[in-house]
């Protein structure tokens, strides 16, 4: 990369004290060994001296291995213990001719370099690697000609994995779903941060499920004097993510007039926002009841519009002004509640929401109501409040080990 910049400390340490050649310093700072050799003279740093009259070489045998046998210089030089500008020097001095520089031409389709190099963040070592090429700067040198940008300094030198998103609309309608919910996003340099904190396992599931193909999820305990430990998870983004920067105020337009996004955005916002309940009604019937909670008047009257329009009746509530209290904590701003009632809109609203939600408390309480919709209080009384413990002790403050956290999530996703 020609704006790419290698400090002097790195560059002295790598060559003098690793005694790294030209050629692999370039591969590691996927850069041309003509920018490595610009700024060993820039910094002033002492070339080391190589002695090439010790070499047994005649143009004979230099004629036979390179141009008939067609050895590259790297092959070479490895026969005879030397770096290649040492063959090089010999080249010349005998009056070689070089090889035309096409000669070993580099079949990597454009598609598949760039998937490689961008999607997938191999450097060009690793790919020159996978293609049995002996550099990587060959492969970058593949990058300028196919005119595919090349990354700076560091994005190269970035070692956590953050792939472009797909732009795919339902996936983007879903991470939508959770910016407006509980989900925060903030800008840290060039990647985008996305993140919560929690007290359940679940959410870290959620986080994983939306997002791991995209970026690594960082988990840790969060502590703090004046509330209950727990956990802060966020992922680091391609800055591709960036409409995830801002918190929506509504719901947009192409989200609400079609069926797929819609639902994404409601899966999404209810993994958040969202509870399911079971009750006892009357002697031994069974009430089922889904509501979401939350200040966003907006969002909440849009997704009942949109029920609505989907054939359901849901009811919107105020649940009173500033400082109403829910049982986690006090609110500071007019809450209000969406709720559906009807069995029929219930059961038709977890067959569109089951296969899309992530949130594996969520998951199990669906399929619950959707297995014991026929049946009565006294029949599944007993395995709602296994669940409902199962869930309890997946909270941080039951947890034995807290440090085992990051391998609980991967439980989560194969017991949903």
């Amino acid at each position: 990369m020609e704006n790419k910049t290698i400090t002097k400390q790195d560059l002295g340490t790598l060559y003098w004290k690793h005694y790294y050649s030209i050629n692999k310093i370039a591969d590691k700072f996927s850069c041309s060994p003509t920018k490595v050799h610009y700024w060993l003279k820039k910094y002033g740093i002492k070339r080391r001296k190589e002695n090439k009259k010790h070499l047994k070489l005649t143009k004979e045998l230099l004629v036979d291995m390179y141009l008939d046998q067609k050895m590259s210089l790297n092959e070479i030089a490895r026969k005879f213990n030397c770096n290649d500008t040492n063959i090089l020097y010999w080249l010349k001095k005998f009056g070689v001719e070089r090889r035309p520089p096409d000669y070993r031409k580099i079949h990597i389709p454009k598609d598949i370099l760039e998937e490689l190099y961008w999607k997938k963040n191999q450097t060009t070592a690793q790919i020159a690697s996978k293609f049995g090429i002996k550099h990587g700067s060959t492969v970058r040198k593949k990058l300028v000609k196919e005119r595919i940008k090349t990354k700076s300094l560091s994005q190269a030198l970035t070692k956590k994995r953050r792939s472009p998103f797909s732009g795919n609309l339902n996936e983007k309608s879903f991470l939508l779903g959770l910016r407006a919910g509980d989900f925060h996003g903030r800008m840290m340099k060039k990647s985008l941060r996305f993140q919560t904190t929690t007290t359940h396992l679940a959410q870290i599931d959620l986080l994983c499920r939306s997002l791991e193909k995209y970026g690594e999820i960082c988990t840790y305990l969060s502590k703090n004097e004046k509330r209950d430990d727990e956990w802060f998870i966020y992922t680091d983004l391609h800055e591709s993510f960036g409409f995830l920067l801002s918190k929506p105020e509504e719901i947009p337009e192409w989200i609400m007039t079609e069926n797929s996004y819609f639902y994404n955005f409601f899966a999404a916002y209810m993994d958040c926002e969202g509870s399911w309940q079971v009750q006892k009604s009357h002697e031994n019937s069974v009430r089922f009841i889904f509501r979401i909670t939350s200040g966003d008047k907006a969002i909440l009257t849009q997704l009942k519009s949109g029920l609505e329009d989907r054939g359901a009746y849901p009811l919107l509530y105020s649940k009173g002004t500033s400082g109403y209290t829910p049982p986690y904590g006090t609110c500071k701003k007019e809450m209000y509640e969406l709720i559906l009632y009807r069995k029929n809109d219930i059961f038709s609203l977890i067959t569109e929401l089951l296969p899309l939600s992530k949130h594996s408390e969520k998951i199990r309480k669906m399929n619950f109501i959707a297995k014991n919709k026929q049946k009565r209080w006294k029949d599944v009384e007993k395995e709602w409040n296994r669940i409902r413990e199962d869930i309890k002790m997946e909270l941080l403050k039951n947890q034995t080990s807290k440090g085992t956290v990051a391998q609980k999530p991967r439980q989560l996703l194969s017991s949903a």
